[in-house]
């Protein structure tokens, strides 16, 4: 049987919208992730779960321009992979929705414009 999602009786679930409490990913990064992590040991494990929401602070003076990568986990090669770049223009709190389909991901800060920044993610699964 394929994986599927069971309830607290031990039924299968159909398709439902089940979101997780959010939690921390990443809080009071200052700088541009140099490299990709060096394994999945800080990863969000999405098994079971279509999409990752990432809720997004950033503060910071000077902002131009700060662009976020989705890592997503190959666990066959033990390597990241990057999926798309979503780049922010402003200070404040964003909203961003990446779809895992049950893999590990990551959140890497790609690049930065500007005199300084911080940025907080929290992430919740659905």
């Amino acid at each position: 049987m394929a994986n599927v999602r069971l309830d607290q009786n031990g039924m299968p679930k159909g398709a439902v919208y089940e979101p997780t409490a959010p939690l921390a990913h990443r809080s009071g990064v200052t700088a541009v992730d140099a490299t990709d992590p060096a394994d999945a040991s800080g990863a969000i494990a999405c098994a079971g779960y279509q999409h990752c929401r990432f809720d997004i602070a950033i503060t910071g003076a000077g902002l131009q321009a700060l662009d976020v990568q989705a890592l997503f986990w190959n666990p066959r090669q033990d390597l990241w992979f990057g999926g798309a770049t979503r780049r922010f223009e402003a200070t404040g709190r964003h909203a961003l929705l990446v779809e895992a389909r049950g893999a590990k991901v990551f959140l890497k800060v790609a690049s930065f414009t500007g005199t300084s920044f911080s940025l907080s993610a929290d992430h919740s699964l659905s």
